[in-house]
């Protein structure tokens, strides 16, 4: 997996925290685990989250 200079943080619940305006999500998307980032349209990093790329996963995240 490749290493990145942002901390990573679990993404927040959809109750608690909705981005005001629009936002933009990336995935990179490897074998064994996913990682997801929201950034802002600035370009500053909401929130980044990791889970396993199997099918137990993709529900944990839903």
């Amino acid at each position: 997996m490749s290493s990145s200079t942002v901390p990573s943080t679990s993404l927040a619940p959809r109750a608690r925290r909705r981005p005001v305006g629009e936002v933009v999500l990336g995935v990179d998307t490897h074998r064994d685990a996913h990682v997801a980032a929201v950034l802002s349209v600035m370009g500053a990093v909401l929130a980044t989250g990791e889970f396993p790329a199997t099918a137990a996963g993709y529900r944990s995240r839903c």
